[in-house]
């Protein structure tokens, strides 16, 4: 499989390529460059210049030379690799993370590799960088022949249901338990998409360090961390990135049940991240006083569902849309801000015509926690019965 990059030059505004462009001439390499975030954004800067974008306000010639220069260098190692190298190797080496026996990389990551033995197609593997660019998929006549476009399936399936047109239950409940529990109490037949707490700089976090926190959780279950590996080698050229205002889509993820890996379902996975808060961690610096913390978040909010509308089966009927609390543990954003925004994007108007709001493109819409104090403020905001709320019991 070749590498591949659609850029979807229409919908490109300026916030999105002074991301990029940060992320390029960053002085922070342990932050950028460890997990291969600056290769990552450069490929598409350097997508966009050839097609004739004037890259000039964010990088002026001579930097962008002197960043050739370092891109060049750069490529040649995998920084990430020497963590785990006994000999402290940094070569680049394509899906190392799957391949080596270091005394470094816990045995539940390698227990995953049999799950892992099979790359996913293009057609499964979408970046989406904002709303703008999900919205405007109906009207391109872009091919993957043409021009690595691998939205087809959306393009379709929007064009023969348009998501304003859409008018679901849209049912919005809280359900307490593991996200691995959660999967398996979604009723046969139904399509699944569950959000991604993800580490916007490396592929599936701290997985092959044993951590047990959301996203790990969800790629010890399943073949997801696969599907990041593939993000990195196929699609951006070695490194990895999220793009800031963005998320990327999974289609067709297997999903085994923890006691009875014969036991599967396939669910469609959105990674997402939040701002960092702590500014130890992510690819983007934000800190609780930057006035723009709330609308940049709540841009990413709007990106992921209206990801998981694009990508619903149908007219999304049959729609099951897990959410949750993201950003709310180690990256300190506020529990209740965050669920605010939710509560702000779900309820915006879909179509006035029709009194629909944007969850009611989905059959049902889940907020997941295993906590109750968390739980209760979404139930709170959401205006739920804290009697309702559903339990995810061990399989």
């Amino acid at each position: 499989m070749s590498s591949l990059l659609y850029i979807p030059r229409s919908s490109f505004n300026e916030e999105d390529l002074k991301s990029l462009a940060t992320l390029c001439l960053s002085q922070d390499q342990v932050r950028v460059d460890t997990h291969g975030g600056r290769r990552a954004a450069f490929q598409y800067l350097s997508q966009l210049k050839s097609f004739g974008m004037d890259l000039s306000p964010y990088i002026d010639l001579k930097t962008w030379d002197k960043l050739i220069k370092k891109i060049e260098k750069i490529k040649k190692f995998d920084y990430y690799k020497q963590n785990f190298d006994e000999n402290r190797d940094n070569t680049f080496e394509k899906y190392w993370e799957l391949n080596s026996e270091s005394r470094r990389i816990d045995s539940k990551a390698k227990n995953n590799r049999k799950y892992t033995t099979e790359h996913f197609q293009p057609e499964q593997l979408k970046v989406y960088f904002n709303k703008k660019q999900i919205e405007n998929i109906p009207y391109s006549e872009a091919t993957f022949e043409s021009s690595d476009f691998v939205d087809s399936d959306v393009r379709d399936n929007m064009r023969k249901y348009p998501i304003n047109q859409r008018k679901n239950k849209g049912q919005i409940k809280t359900i307490q338990g593991r996200i691995e529990q959660a999967v398996f109490h979604v009723p046969p037949g139904k399509q699944i998409i569950i959000l991604d707490f993800a580490d916007d700089r490396m592929p599936g976090g701290l997985f092959l360090y044993g951590a047990s926190t959301q996203e790990e959780t969800i790629c010890y279950n399943s073949n997801a961390y696969r599907a990041l590996l593939d993000f990195k080698y196929q699609r951006f050229d070695g490194g990895f990135m999220i793009p800031e205002f963005g998320c990327l889509y999974i289609k067709n993820v297997k999903f085994f049940q923890p006691v009875d890996p014969n036991v599967n379902k396939n669910v469609d996975i959105i990674a997402a991240a939040c701002y960092d808060l702590t500014e130890v961690h992510g690819l983007y610096i934000k800190n609780k006083e930057d006035k723009n913390l709330h609308s940049c978040t709540k841009k990413k909010f709007e990106t992921i569902i209206a990801s998981a509308q694009a990508n619903s089966d149908g007219n999304g009927e049959n729609t099951y849309l897990i959410l949750g609390p993201i950003g709310c543990g180690a990256f300190e954003n506020d529990i209740k801000t965050i669920t605010e925004l939710w509560e702000n994007v779900l309820s915006s108007p879909l179509n006035e015509n029709l009194n629909t709001k944007q969850h009611h493109a989905f059959e049902e819409v889940w907020f997941l926690s295993g906590k109750d104090d968390k739980l209760e403020i979404f139930e709170k905001v959401f205006q739920l019965n804290p009697k309702e709320r559903m339990q995810a019991r061990p399989n």
